[in-house]
């Protein structure tokens, strides 16, 4: 199975993640801010990282975050499924969603709203990583 990065700033999210994931045996490893990005994320060494959006710093880092992972020639190669009630919790006039996924804004494999259905979340991971469908 997958070792899987969870970068997430919520103890309760992290929490519920780590117990789905482990319990469909994935390993885990957690960061719960944006810095030291790269650093962290070469230690970690993860087949995938699940990244949120708002952190109590900046309520865009986890889309900073995306964008420097994804310029490093080190780590680009790792699939990113960024998980956020960025659209619970803001007030846009839009919702973020995979069609925003871009090179320039949001260069993340995939998009899933918080709160996510384990099945949900385990078949993105199973996309993202290119494992053949199972059920969970």
């Amino acid at each position: 199975m997958a070792h899987v990065l969870i970068i997430d700033d919520d103890p309760d999210i992290i929490d519920s993640l780590t117990m789905i994931l482990e319990a469909n045996g994935h390993s885990v490893d957690v960061k719960t801010d944006t810095g030291q990005l790269i650093e962290d994320v070469v230690k970690a060494n993860p087949d995938i990282i699940i990244l949120d959006v708002i952190f109590p710093e900046d309520p865009q880092a986890g889309f900073k975050a995306a964008r420097t992972l994804r310029k490093s020639e080190r780590i680009r190669h790792i699939p990113v499924l960024m998980l956020s009630a960025v659209n619970l919790r803001s007030n846009l006039a839009f919702s973020i969603s995979d069609s925003d996924i871009s090179d320039d804004f949001m260069p993340v494999g995939a998009f899933l709203d918080k709160p996510v259905e384990p099945r949900a979340l385990l078949g993105k991971i199973d996309e993202l990583l290119e494992v053949p469908q199972t059920s969970h």
